[in-house]
């Protein structure tokens, strides 16, 4: 039997502000660089490779736009501003303790969309600066 969960219920919290109406939310993507350590001493003619310098990734959250929205608002402040924040992503469905991800950030895209015939949305990307925490409930 399976213990997978949903994804609704996912908050996006940035700055200790939870940001109202998310649709989707993807990240962090976070990666490792890969470093050839190859040499004429290398088994089997085979690549040799240690972990190099890691990297916390990116975070795209998209949304129903909400023109009073506190942290919308503070994302688009602090994307022009160029400011470091604190965010998290609050994950759903467990009962007790809240797991979460979190970690520190800039807003490097903030996007409005105004299509014809759907409602205004916004989208925007956060650039993991740091070590992404995931915690457990």
């Amino acid at each position: 039997m399976t213990v997978a969960i949903s994804g609704f219920g996912t908050k996006f919290n940035w700055n200790a502000v939870d940001i109202a109406e998310g649709t989707n939310i993807t990240g962090p993507s976070e990666s490792a660089d890969m470093i050839d350590v190859t040499s004429h001493d290398s088994p089997s003619a085979f690549r040799e490779f240690v972990a190099g310098l890691r990297n916390g990734g990116d975070i795209s959250i998209e949304g129903n736009f909400i023109k009073g929205d506190p942290g919308q608002i503070a994302m688009h402040t602090d994307f022009q501003a160029g400011t470091k924040r604190a965010w998290i992503i609050k994950l759903p469905g467990w009962v007790g303790g809240v797991p979460q991800i979190s970690g520190f950030g800039f807003v490097t895209a903030f996007d409005l969309t105004y299509p014809l015939e759907d409602k205004i949305g916004f989208s925007a990307t956060v650039k993991v600066t740091g070590i992404p925490t995931l915690t457990p409930a």
